[in-house]
């Protein structure tokens, strides 16, 4: 069967070359390789692609907004990586970055070297995003706070997230709803703490407003937090705020019955000790299923301690379920 046909949106250089490379590996037709900064749409669209790689550097970020049609066209499928990531990616990485490559392209969802048994992966991860966008398109929205909003009752919805994670994270956050009745914390570890661009990134993907989280700020209904280096959440007087932290958070202060913890691909193991302390309180924790995540170390961890793994489509569906009005 013919490959999907990619045409891959990325300043020349290394990290351009070694995503040329992986896309070949993968099984995919390359149409072409275009500079985001010298091309528009049209020359994007003349080469009729159905799936758009995206390799994001400071430059293309600059020049992403004449793309935000191609973005939100329902036919094309678009991935992005990290120009500083796909740079660096040799040998064995450069290997498994194909095969995710070749199952997010072919939607098999399964990123394992050798399949066996023919075990089923996520293959019908668009469709079912589609319906759950369609199933959820009703839910009331509510406006999007201010910075320093009034006491936060309620827990908080945490995904954590590092090599490879940014993918999935993009799909999961698609799947909320703007006026997602609680506020999501996101610790997406990057190389170069380049947050903000973090930020802009996760907002192209959400109907959510996607903030950095800075020390003092409170946490909002609705509203995606990014966690940069050096900041968790603490019990302040009027609930939870964000506050200046040595090391990686550890979210002790949210209410744990009310709050979920989702380890995605590249999540610190280290992770996995609150994910099920905060199960065994009444929370909600899970790691995204091994089968279609990039670096599963975290999830492996989690299920061999008595934890769950889902697809993200499930995971989706669980916070949905577990706070629709």
């Amino acid at each position: 069967m013919t490959g999907r046909k990619v045409v891959v949106l990325a300043k020349a250089g290394a990290a351009c070359d070694r995503t040329v490379t992986a896309v070949r590996q993968s099984g995919a037709e390359l149409l072409a390789t275009l500079d985001p900064a010298s091309v528009a749409e049209a020359d994007v669209r003349a080469s009729a692609p159905e799936a758009l790689l995206v390799v994001l550097d400071a430059a293309t970020e600059a020049a992403l907004g004449k793309f935000d049609d191609l973005f939100a066209d329902p036919t094309l499928e678009v991935l992005f990586d990290d120009a500083e990531v796909a740079a660096k990616r040799t040998g064995w990485e450069e290997a498994r970055w194909a095969r995710h490559l070749k199952a997010k392209l072919s939607g098999s969802g399964n990123v394992l070297p050798e399949p066996v048994g023919g075990a089923a992966g996520d293959g019908g991860f668009e469709a079912e995003m589609q319906a759950l966008t369609l199933a959820v398109a009703t839910l009331p929205s509510e406006p999007m706070p201010s910075r320093h909003a009034p006491k936060l009752a309620d827990g908080c919805v945490v995904i954590v997230a590092g090599v490879g994670g940014p993918d999935a994270v993009r799909q999961l956050l698609g799947a909320l709803p703007a006026g997602f009745p609680r506020a999501v914390l996101l610790r997406q570890r990057i190389e170069g703490a380049q947050y903000d661009r973090l930020v802009r990134q996760m907002q192209r993907a959400t109907p959510l407003p996607v903030l950095l989280a800075q020390p003092g700020d409170v946490p909002q209904h609705g509203t995606v937090h990014v966690l940069p280096d050096g900041v968790d959440v603490e019990t302040g007087e009027a609930g939870l705020v964000f506050a200046a932290a040595n090391g990686e958070p550890r979210f002790a202060a949210l209410r744990q019955s009310d709050s979920a913890m989702l380890l995605l691909s590249g999540a610190d193991p280290a992770m996995v000790d609150v994910a099920l302390t905060l199960s065994l309180a009444g929370g909600l924790a899970l790691g995204q299923a091994p089968e279609n995540c990039f670096d599963s170390t975290a999830t492996q961890a989690l299920v061999a301690r008595g934890g769950d793994s889902r697809s993200l489509t499930i995971m989706a569906r669980q916070l949905l379920e577990r706070w629709s009005p």
